[in-house]
């Protein structure tokens, strides 16, 4: 017992913790923010039968939006622009927008600490794999990847809303309702890993007490 208590003290020590947690949530951050374009790219190449990346950095969107005062005009700004077929007359376009990068920072971050708190907790005392944060944070990368920013310009109108999910074989009206409560999905999500974050780390702190 005094072994276990002794493991779980090392492990809950800042000093020690800290790479190992460092490397979680800069991961985990890394791959929310990184797989809706990757997902969009292979969906725009397998449609269009080849991928010609082009981006942009559309700043006067942004600071419009801030000198408007309008929030909402500012969480929809977008920060990055990406065209996945440059050159086609159909632009396959993914936005990475303020509102996107909060949420997904904020998602990835507690996906990171619940994991790894998670992981030093089974190896403290072995209470269980991690299936069960590993499943979440699926579903968290699911809503995430849906909620993306994303959709064709071209001569026949323009959207994005729900595009990696017309390009996955679902129809528009469809993605476009998804894509709209995926925002909703990504908040629940980010407030489950916080709570079960704060049990693990209570559960750490007990056993080295």
């Amino acid at each position: 017992m005094r072994a276990a208590v002794q493991k779980v003290a090392t492990a809950a020590a800042p000093g020690a913790a800290l790479p190992a947690r460092a490397l979680w949530v800069g991961g985990m951050v890394a791959l929310v923010l990184a797989l809706p374009p990757l997902i969009y790219a292979v969906l725009a190449w397998r449609q269009a039968g080849f991928l010609n990346v082009s981006g942009f950095i559309p700043y006067e969107e942004l600071m419009g939006a801030i000198e408007s005062g309008d929030p909402e005009l500012v969480l929809a700004a977008a920060l990055v622009s990406v065209n996945m077929t440059s050159g086609d007359i159909l632009a396959n376009m993914y936005q990475l927008t303020v509102e996107q990068l909060l949420l997904s920072a904020a998602l990835g971050a507690a996906i990171g600490l619940t994991l790894d708190a998670q992981v030093r907790l089974s190896k403290a005392c072995a209470p269980g794999a991690v299936g069960g944060s590993a499943a979440a944070a699926g579903s968290g990368l699911a809503a995430t990847v849906a909620a993306s920013s994303t959709g064709i310009l071209g001569c026949c109108g323009s959207g994005l809303a729900g595009g990696v999910l017309a390009l996955a074989g679902i129809t528009g009206a469809t993605a476009a309702h998804i894509a709209e409560y995926s925002y909703f999905v990504q908040l629940a999500l980010i407030g489950a890993f916080a709570f079960a974050y704060l049990r693990f780390a209570r559960r750490l702190k007990a056993l080295a007490a």
